[in-house]
């Protein structure tokens, strides 16, 4: 496990839904309560936003050769250029603006860059470097153009890589970075005491011709004060492809968070819901209140997914996979979705009406009690509570068995001919390498598929083939 290294500053198809997105939708109803308490010292507030790649990486799982790799990598570049980046970050930074949360957990904050000599031959060269989107680079510009700057106050760097594309430019390399970053609202009496990244001892491990790759994921710490207040803040996004190995990565994190200081703040996308049980959100919430179920119990507060692409009309989202949870000090008051409603929706450069992001975002605001104290962990329902009923709900719910995932009931049942991940369900190997038996999952509508999971495609799939082609021919 890489150690805390310092890092410098630099997103029911039902009734219900529908009546909960409206509730929770309504842009004057926090801001002007918010506004009316004047940022209160007692308060602070937090959001998590997993701004979305825009295109359908799961293609990648069936790449069969060089030039079908060629020309799959460039339709996906293609993809990702017509999203609309630009006019998407700008419905994140607008939600923001509004509601204005001190400090904000993004996921999937892409940087995608091209080189024209094609020549990428080997899994660890990434040598691309010129920009052609960068999703945290155009979000904070937005939002300073807005008048609500944000700092970057930490990044981790996830999986990078590269592969040559057949685009309209011709033939070039594309290079995508995936990144996680935590963003600190300037003016909002919020100091950065320290910051640092630490990539999971976990991860997918695909062998290809002989060497193995990892596909990196991490969180960030980021130690805060904020009004006067001591606040610890991780963000983090946990495997979207292997439930054995996203497992592993948050009992990770549940042991790293035992050791931090309350209060303590853990944004991000866990890609798992409380209705499944016995996961990697019961692992990190079994401490911790779960701001949304506190906030708004008779809420669903899905998240997840629309489409890749983002063209859907009608909301998909039917999964709550993106968390606020909250240990020690401070209370969830209030929680609201944003980017969740079709109104939501913005024009995008091609004349499409596109989501800003295949998630919707959660933002909420912790309140702390005049004793400066207040979190479930702390206190215990007096008996007037429990007679009343009235107690601060609880975070999860007892999951005696755990309810089958829907994310694994679509794999990618490949042949390791050519190096490709033999992805069928069942008992992966202990290093977490996805070959024969492990449980490398490719639902194309799997929560939080996103860059990573992606890339798994790729590198199991076809760059032992790559590799072999330009070395001149089969080993």
């Amino acid at each position: 496990m890489d150690s805390g290294t310092p890092v410098t500053t630099l997103s029911r198809r039902t009734a219900l839904r529908a009546g909960a997105l409206a509730a929770g939708l309504s842009v004057t109803g926090l801001a002007a309560s918010r506004s009316a308490r004047a940022r209160a010292d007692e308060s602070v507030t937090v959001a998590t936003r997993n701004l979305g790649l825009g295109a359908n990486l799961f293609a990648l799982f069936f790449v069969r050769s060089e030039d079908e790799l060629a020309e799959t990598v460039g339709t996906l570049y293609r993809d990702v250029r017509a999203s609309s980046v630009p006019e998407r970050m700008a419905a994140v930074a607008d939600e923001l603006a509004t509601h204005e949360p001190d400090i904000v957990g993004v996921q999937e904050a892409a940087l995608v860059r091209t080189d024209d000599s094609a020549e990428a031959t080997s899994l660890g060269e990434t040598n691309a470097d010129h920009v052609v989107v960068d999703f945290l680079a155009e979000l904070t510009a937005t939002l300073a153009e807005r008048g609500a700057p944000y700092e970057v106050a930490q990044v981790t760097t996830n999986a990078d890589a590269e592969f040559p594309a057949a685009t309209d430019d011709g033939r070039l390399d594309v290079r995508l970075t995936d990144r996680d970053a935590v963003l600190v609202r300037e003016g909002a009496d919020v100091s950065v005491e320290s910051a640092s990244q630490t990539h999971f001892d976990a991860a997918l491990e695909m062998p290809v011709d002989g060497e193995t790759y990892r596909l990196e994921r991490g969180y960030g710490v980021v130690r805060a004060t904020v009004r006067g207040r001591d606040v610890s803040v991780v963000n983090t996004h946990l495997e979207s492809a292997s439930e054995r190995v996203r497992n592993a990565q948050a009992t990770q994190l549940e042991e790293t968070l035992s050791s931090l200081d309350d209060p303590l703040v853990v944004l991000g996308d866990l890609n798992d819901s409380p209705e499944y049980g016995g996961g990697a959100y019961e692992t990190l919430s079994a401490d911790f209140t779960d701001a949304w179920a506190t906030a708004r119990p008779d809420d669903a507060g899905y998240t997840c997914c629309q489409d890749p692409t983002l063209g859907n009309e009608r909301s998909l989202l039917d999964e709550r996979v993106d968390h606020v949870l909250v240990r020690g000090g401070p209370t969830p008051a209030e929680a609201v979705l944003v980017g969740a409603s079709p109104s939501d929706r913005v024009d995008g450069s091609d004349g499409r009406t596109l989501w800003p992001s295949d998630h919707a975002g959660v933002i909420a605001t912790l309140q702390w009690r005049a004793d400066g104290s207040g979190s479930v962990r702390e206190r215990t329902a007096s008996a007037d509570e429990a007679a009343s009923g009235t107690a601060t709900p609880t975070n999860r719910t007892a999951a005696p068995t755990r309810t089958e995932d829907p994310r694994n009931e679509t794999a990618a049942n490949e042949t390791a001919a050519n190096g490709t991940a033999n992805a069928t369900r069942g008992a992966a190997n202990d290093s977490g390498a996805a070959g024969p038996g492990s449980e490398v999952t490719s639902d194309a509508e799997a929560p939080g598929f996103g860059p990573v999971a992606g890339l798994a495609g790729v590198v199991g799939g076809v760059a032992a083939l790559v590799r072999r082609t330009r070395r001149g021919g089969d080993d």
